[in-house]
């Protein structure tokens, strides 16, 4: 991991044990940088980069670009069912599958934040199936709580991340969370701009 990682303001609200991150669009892409340079750095080439899908998709394509790899593939897991609303499984559903060959590659698996852990245990399971001659994995942020570590992370935090690419299912789920807890939208749009949403984004999302 970079020295020259950036460090992120952390916000936290009365009532919740849990603090806010919100890096932009900006600071994700220098995340991406710093992490490759250091991918790059150690001497491993890849053949093909893996992500989850959803989460992974936005900065995978910059990650190849960054490592020069040129074959990109995804796959998605989940842990809930859409038959068994709100309750986590205890093994993830494989919801779309891998569709290229891994046979004798040299494989990333890639994706946007190691959380528990879970699900970078059962992706390199996953893939391991496919016959790769290696998997490296990188994730852009990792918790220090999480089950297992990526070879590569580009920073580390214990806050709830407030990704660029999903301010609106945010901005949806926190105000939807919040009004149940009896807050009106204006101490909801304070809370969201004081998180480090963008003021214009919040207006459009909460409207």
């Amino acid at each position: 991991m970079s020295n020259n990682k950036i460090l992120f303001k952390k916000t936290q609200f009365l009532k919740e044990s849990w603090a806010y991150i919100a890096p932009t669009w900006e600071e994700m892409g220098l995340i991406c940088l710093d992490l490759g340079v250091e991918i790059n750095n150690s001497g491993k080439k890849f053949d093909t980069l893996i992500t989850l899908a959803k989460g992974g998709w936005t900065w995978a394509r910059t990650m190849a670009d960054i490592l020069q790899v040129y074959e990109l593939s995804s796959f998605k897991l989940s842990f809930y069912d859409s038959m068994l609303p709100g309750k986590k499984l205890k093994k993830p559903l494989l919801e779309i599958p891998l569709s290229i060959p891994l046979a004798k590659k040299r494989v990333i698996l890639f994706d946007d934040v190691n959380d528990s852990g879970e699900s970078l245990e059962y992706a390199l399971d996953y893939l391991n199936h496919f016959g790769p001659t290696s998997i490296t994995t990188a994730t852009l942020f990792h918790k220090p709580h999480a089950k297992i570590k990526p070879d590569f992370l580009g920073s580390e935090t214990d806050a709830w991340i407030v990704f660029p690419h999903e301010r609106r299912e945010v901005i949806d789920g926190l105000a939807m969370k919040w009004k149940k807890n009896g807050l009106k939208i204006k101490e909801i749009r304070e809370r969201l701009i004081k998180i480090g949403l963008p003021e214009k984004e919040v207006n459009i999302f909460l409207s």
